[in-house]
C-alpha cells in the first residue's frame, strides 16, 4: 500500500502567537524525540517541534540554541493541517 505525504503548513506570524509556546535550551544529548515524551508524553509528536521550529533534524541545533515547544497540541496540529 502506498500512502500520500501530508501536504503540511507551516502557521503565519499572525497564528504563531496564538499558541502558548514554552522555550527550551538545547543542549548535548537532546533529541527532537525526547522534548516530545518530555512535553507532549508522546515521543512520536517530535516531528511537531522540529517543523514549528523549522529545523528538520537534530543536526540543524547546536547546544545554546533555543527551541520552542507550542501547545496546545491539538491546535497546533489542526493549524498545520495534520
Amino acid at each position: 500500500m502506498q500512502y500520500n505525504t501530508s501536504k503540511l503548513r507551516h502557521p503565519s506570524v499572525e497564528n504563531l502567537q496564538d499558541f502558548e509556546r514554552r522555550s527550551h535550551i538545547w543542549k548535548t544529548g537532546d533529541k527532537w524525540y525526547k522534548l516530545a515524551d518530555i512535553y507532549y508524553q508522546d515521543a512520536t509528536k517530535w516531528w511537531v517541534i522540529a517543523f514549528y521550529n523549522q529545523r528538520p533534524t537534530e543536526a540543524h541545533v547546536k547546544p545554546g540554541d533555543v527551541v520552542y515547544i507550542p501547545f496546545p497540541l491539538d491546535s497546533i496540529l489542526y493549524q498545520i493541517g495534520y
